[in-house]
């Protein structure tokens, strides 16, 4: 596992933009290619047609949790790859190891601390990028805080069905509202700046 001296020499004293999932950005156009990093999360790298157009295509950095498949072959990809979760870890092989970094399990466990709730991709990148920052600053777009789905939901029948008859078909293991408070606070005004969807 990897020192994160790539994502140190990759935002430090940067601007750097960090896209969220809101489905609220449809529609709407962001300028998030003209920073000087920009941080994407989970299947954001391939983004569709529709979001390209509202929060562009650039991409240095994919933070990603999920599954351990997906990691194999994103760790190929030309831009840098963060795996988040403490999970599945000793399950990735040791090339793809090598060429990915690892979020730190103890900046996971401070986190789930703070939160009280299993924190988000989204919730760890930010936490990432205010570690390493230093006189940088961070722009975020697509953060609504589990307000909106994210553009990637897709629902089954029987998921629209219980949507239709105003029944609950998720439960979210995420604190929306912690991690906003965590977030709003996690930098001084004059480095973060949160776009509203």
């Amino acid at each position: 596992m990897n020192d994160l001296a790539n994502i140190v020499s990759l935002i430090q004293g940067e601007r750097v933009a960090l896209v969220g999932n809101s489905r609220k950005v449809l529609g709407q156009q962001f300028d998030v290619d003209r920073y000087d990093v920009v941080i994407r999360m989970n299947d954001a790298w391939k983004l569709p047609e529709e979001m390209k157009q509202s929060v562009g295509t650039r991409l240095d950095l994919l933070c990603v949790s999920g599954k351990k498949t997906k990691i194999e072959k994103l760790a190929e990809k030309e831009f840098l790859v963060m795996w988040m979760s403490p999970k599945n870890r000793d399950m990735i092989s040791k090339s793809t190891c090598d060429n990915i970094e690892f979020y730190p399990l103890d900046w996971w466990q401070e986190l789930y601390e703070i939160l009280d709730a299993r924190p988000s991709t989204g919730c760890m990148a930010v936490d990432t990028v205010r570690r390493l920052i230093g006189d940088g600053t961070l722009t975020l777009y697509g953060f609504d805080f589990f307000q909106n789905d994210s553009w990637h939901k897709t629902y089954s029948f029987k998921e629209k069905v219980k949507r239709f008859l105003g029944m609950n078909i998720y439960v979210n293991p995420h604190d929306g509202e912690k991690e906003a408070q965590f977030i709003q606070k996690c930098l001084p005004t004059s480095q973060l700046t949160i776009v509203l969807p």
